[in-house]
């Protein structure tokens, strides 16, 4: 399970500078005693530094910044279980895939409750003639709200997609397999405030453009995708059997 980004709300980009005076735009996540939380505008990764690290003027702003923020949300652990179970139908290569998923949500604070979100879960199949090209298979939405140390469990309505799976063949027609899925929690700001991926190309694609992010949030079912996840332009491919 790769968790991508913690479950902060961060506050707007500001530009600030470090001690060595150099220029870096920031999201403030959370500032905790002398230790400032934050991510980099022109990347998805967050870094944790102290607070001496920024130059003094740097260092009012974070600290006046910090005030504004949101109340802090608890930290989250989530366990998303797929099922692939796989058919093969009258031709000798074609296969029908059975994809189910229960989405398993535990709040490791013992004091703060996890407040209502709507949790989305967009899941992203590749096009075995096409190896570029992707497709959403199916997004499934749920809301969320914990207690401390409260769980949930989320089971969403499985869906089957048919691909060809002979992909070194020469009369291969294509299809889509799953490949993976993502995560996300949206506030009332249709924000994305906590996003969890297993799948290495859409993590890869989040991290090269962030902004990506609330994006692909945005995705509906059978929106076509490049290797980058951005909507690429119509073709004609074997259709998408899914319930």
């Amino acid at each position: 399970m790769i968790g991508m980004s913690a479950l902060l709300q961060g506050g707007p980009a500001m530009s600030v500078h470090d001690k060595n005076g150099r220029a870096i735009e920031i999201e403030l996540l959370s500032v905790s005693g002398k230790t400032v939380r934050f991510r980099r505008a022109d990347h998805a990764k967050e870094f944790t530094v102290v607070l001496d690290q920024f130059d003094t003027d740097s260092q009012a702003k974070i600290t006046q910044e910090a005030a504004t923020l949101p109340a802090p949300l608890p930290p989250l652990a989530a366990d998303v279980v797929i099922g692939k179970r796989r058919k093969k139908d009258n031709s000798y290569y074609l296969v029908t895939q059975e994809i189910t998923c229960v989405v398993k949500l535990h709040n490791n604070s013992n004091d703060i409750p996890l407040p209502k979100f709507n949790a989305k879960v967009i899941f992203i199949g590749r096009n075995q003639r096409q190896p570029d090209e992707y497709i959403v298979l199916s997004t499934q939405e749920f809301p969320v709200e914990l207690k401390p140390n409260g769980d949930s469990t989320n089971t969403l309505e499985p869906f089957v997609t048919t691909y060809d799976s002979d992909n070194k063949g020469q009369g291969n027609v294509g299809g889509f397999q799953y490949t993976g899925y993502l995560l996300v929690f949206v506030n009332d700001k249709n924000e994305v405030i906590f996003n969890q991926t297993t799948d290495a190309d859409i993590r890869k694609a989040i991290i090269a453009n962030p902004s990506l992010l609330s994006t692909m949030a945005g995705y509906i079912k059978d929106t076509p995708l490049d290797e980058k996840m951005i909507v690429r332009g119509q073709k004609k491919h074997l259709p998408i059997i899914t319930n």
